[in-house]
């Protein structure tokens, strides 16, 4: 498996309040953590809380798979472990005081992948030539559309459609969405914040993933997207694949 991502501040905004990683975690490096992160926050404490976050998560993840265990309990304890962090560095530097962040991370083991999911970052799977969204929008908009309230079209339109229902920092208990799913021979994963979601569509994202000559380029190329539609927001995109699973962990 290989691993692709891109960061960009986009053309309005002065800071990169984005942040990625992925990391092989355990001893024997089996288990591949992928994680995105979009900041929230003034001027520079959206991008404290994003790195906080991820590198939070990370460390927590790392304990949890060398002790053994079920990964999706490990990785939902990790999300919560990651906002309490966050919490607790608001409240202790008044430059970082309401300050919080998404976080969609995808903790991917032989042919399974746990997607851990707080907020309106998105994971897709990209098989035979469709994406298929994993997550669920934390988000008013989002609520309105499921209850039947608003359509997809007027959503996008919404005055109200930054406004979260979920986020990390905003309290010390986080319910994080955590669920699995089978990974295939050729599945790609793809990570991203709404940078690029709102911007490109569904459609496009599997024009560019079923063309794209590799992973750099698939995520060169829908960076550019974003940032042609006028580049209003920073942009982060994660690539993972082509899976293998054949002959042992991915």
């Amino acid at each position: 498996m290989r691993v692709s991502a891109r960061s960009d501040v986009g053309l309005v905004r002065e800071v990169n309040q984005d942040a990625f990683c992925h990391k092989l975690l355990g001893e024997t490096g089996d288990v591949r953590l992928c994680a995105v992160a979009d900041g929230i926050g003034g001027y520079r404490a959206g991008e404290v809380a994003s790195r906080l976050a991820l590198e939070a998560l990370a460390e927590e993840l790392e304990k949890a798979v060398r002790a053994g265990g079920p990964l999706d309990r490990a990785l939902a304890d990790a999300m919560n472990v990651a906002n309490q962090k966050i919490v607790r560095h608001g409240l202790s530097d008044p430059e970082c005081l309401g300050m919080g962040t998404t976080v969609t991370s995808a903790l991917i083991s032989g042919d399974r992948a746990y997607i851990g999911h707080v907020g309106d970052s998105r994971a897709y799977l990209f098989r035979g030539g469709r994406v298929v969204q994993l997550t669920r929008d934390h988000s008013l908009v989002a609520e309105l559309v499921r209850n039947g309230n608003l359509t997809e079209e007027q959503a996008e339109r919404h005055p109200q459609r930054n406004v979260l229902t979920q986020a990390f920092g905003s309290d010390l208990r986080v319910k994080a969405d955590v669920t699995s799913v089978p990974l295939e021979d050729g599945d790609l994963l793809l990570l991203c914040t709404d940078g690029l979601t709102r911007s490109v569509s569904v459609a496009e994202i599997e024009e560019v993933l079923s063309g794209a000559e590799d992973l750099d380029e698939a995520c060169d190329r829908l960076v550019a997207m974003a940032n042609e539609r006028g580049g209003y927001d920073n942009v982060t995109v994660l690539i993972a694949g082509p899976v293998r699973v054949r002959g042992g962990p991915a």
